[in-house]
């Protein structure tokens, strides 16, 4: 085996074992044990319907072979893929790790193709490595949550877009992996959309058939979903029954004084009911999508009460703390402190975007630095739509982690490379 080999080798094995001393530190603390994995968090929801799937064919969160509109609170692509999982062990930390193998073999299969089409020599090529421990990554890489799934599937997302040229100008996998993101995490669908029709248009003059297949293709994938809740509950055509809840604590009037970028998800939902025209009646009798459409339609009353400045007010709060890579609520865990220094690198990477379209606005499509700030835009621009219309935060930031990650390290290996050239050829002479 050749020495450069071996090192790639010792590299991955190194920094796989900091994630499996992650996986290990929460084992010890019982956090893979039946009790604490199904304790009726968002994890444990996730693991339930997941559960349901395997055993009874069925998106449910009953533990019966009848849909149930409670399952539907969350998207549906995670709960697929782990029910998948389910067929192998049923035991959390088995899940766990055969999740953590998923998503490390994907992380490699990336990184490997990728330098292949670099054509890179390890040395320069090993700091894309990081992927593997991506702190915002990390954090969410030993849980059952979405989060972590959702940023290998936008990076795979971003490699197949970041590899687009004048010769092949598109990729049947775009338009799937477009909607497999949005049905893993709908939070991210401002991102896809920005990104897909970027896309799109560069394809428009040259290849206006495959615009339409995969157009065509993308809707129709990210549409069953919506359209199989509302021919299963006849309660309107949505993605998740979340939408309402997610709605109202992002516009409410605790958000000028109250809202932070840790604990967006944590705001209370009902604070907006008191502005629907009428009380709630039989609050008992109420199932989740009635929830959810009255938790709408009382932010939508909220909005429309307040005034212009409140509302820029709120505007302005949401932005502020969607960029802010400081956590506004104190988080003193060893990984959320090293978040910080990698969430300054994205928004250096965001200055990076706004200084080369100051530059020069147009796009090359042959230039693969190009088609990254194109990425780092949609990121841009996804942020902002959704942390005005609910909110993101730091958790949900965490989805564009190992994107954001990739784009910096791509955007500067050159001038890293040349000053440490240029400094060994200073120390030779």
């Amino acid at each position: 085996m050749k020495i450069r080999q071996q090192l790639i080798i010792i590299l991955i094995i190194g920094l796989a074992s900091i994630k499996f001393y992650y996986l290990y530190r929460a084992n010890l603390q019982n956090g893979y044990s039946i009790a604490s994995a199904y304790n009726g968090a968002d994890a444990g929801h996730y693991l339930t319907i997941a559960k349901n799937i395997a055993h009874f064919n069925v998106y449910s969160d009953t533990n019966s072979n009848v849909p149930s509109e409670g399952a539907t609170w969350r998207p549906p692509f995670w709960p697929f893929i782990l029910s998948i999982l389910f067929h192998f062990s049923s035991n959390p930390l088995s899940l766990i790790l055969l999740k953590s193998i998923v998503e490390s073999s994907l992380i490699l299969w990336i990184l490997f193709q990728l330098k292949k089409q670099m054509n890179l020599k390890l040395i320069w090529f090993a700091p894309f490595f990081l992927l593997l421990i991506e702190p915002s990554y990390l954090k969410y890489a030993t849980t059952f949550l979405s989060e972590s799934l959702t940023a290998i599937l936008i990076l795979l997302l971003a490699y197949f877009f970041v590899n687009l040229d004048n010769s092949k100008r598109y990729h049947i996998a775009i338009p799937i992996l477009s909607s497999f993101v949005i049905l893993c995490h709908p939070v991210s669908v401002f991102f896809v959309v920005s990104l897909f029709v970027i896309y799109l248009c560069y394809n428009l003059k040259t290849n206006f058939s495959v615009v339409i297949v995969h157009g065509l293709l993308f809707s129709v994938l990210v549409l069953a979903w919506p359209l199989r809740n509302y021919s299963t509950f006849q309660m309107g055509f949505y993605v998740t029954a979340s939408q309402g809840a997610t709605f109202s604590k992002g516009w409410n009037e605790k958000v000028s004084t109250d809202f932070t970028n840790v604990e967006g998800d944590a705001a209370d939902e009902t604070l907006n009911l008191k502005y629907l025209k009428s009380p709630v009646q039989n609050p008992n009798s109420l199932t989740t999508l009635d929830w959810s459409n009255l938790y709408s339609q009382g932010t939508k009353n909220y909005i429309a009460s307040i005034s212009l400045q409140e509302k820029l007010k709120i505007v302005f709060i949401k932005l502020q703390s969607n960029f802010n890579p400081f956590p506004e609520k104190s988080k003193p865990v060893f990984i959320d402190k090293l978040s910080v220094l990698f969430r300054i690198f994205y928004l250096f990477t965001f200055f990076q975007l706004i200084f080369r379209l100051i530059k020069k606005p147009k796009m090359d499509f042959n230039s693969r630095k190009d088609k990254v700030y194109l990425v780092i835009l949609s990121v841009l621009i996804g942020q902002i739509i959704m942390s005005i219309y609910v909110y993101t935060g730091l958790r949900f930031n965490s989805i564009y982690s190992l994107t954001m990650l990739f784009s910096f390290i791509f955007l500067n290996i050159d001038f890293f490379m040349e000053k440490v050239l240029k400094l060994k050829r200073k120390n030779t002479i």
